[in-house]
């Protein structure tokens, strides 16, 4: 039994020194005041590269989805130090009872709630733009990426 378990031991040791755990910032609830109507979810997330991190105070910010106000558009990840007492709240998506899709885009919040300015992005993914598919395997239409800010100054209405 022993013999068995010493490899599983040694296996699981490998895998957790080879193993790296990417930072985030902290993270805080999206008030209901942020939340707007979007006419359909978001397609799935886009796979994105990591690039190494540039500083040992940097945390990464995923990409996400931000509703343009007519169609879904691609924000890329990227390394960022966060504001000074700022957590980010991420896409929150809120589906009413009578069906209506609400939808509040992440962004950078101080501990009252209120939207701060996001820092400056030191390191973007290098993820691999393309085009987004439905289940269906059809291309499904959204905007053109958008710049990366690190959630600020993200544009619901697409002005």
């Amino acid at each position: 039994m022993t013999a068995v378990i010493l490899p599983l031991v040694l296996l699981g040791s490998a895998f957790a020194a080879c193993s790296t755990r990417v930072p985030h910032p902290a993270s805080t609830a999206q008030p209901t005041s942020a939340l707007i109507e979007v006419d359909y979810p978001p397609p799935p997330a886009r796979v994105e590269f990591v690039p190494k991190r540039p500083s040992s105070e940097a945390v990464w910010l995923n990409g996400s989805w931000q509703w343009t106000g007519h169609r879904w558009g691609w924000k890329p990840g990227g390394w960022v130090i966060p504001p000074e007492g700022a957590k980010y709240a991420q896409l929150t998506l809120v589906r009413r009872n009578d069906g209506r899709l609400f939808a509040a885009h992440g962004t950078w919040r101080d501990a009252d709630g209120g939207e701060v300015t996001g820092p400056e992005v030191l390191n973007a993914s290098s993820e691999k733009t393309s085009s987004v598919v439905d289940p269906e395997g059809d291309p499904a239409p959204t905007a053109a990426d958008l710049q990366v800010d690190a959630g600020a100054n993200a544009a619901p209405d697409g002005k």
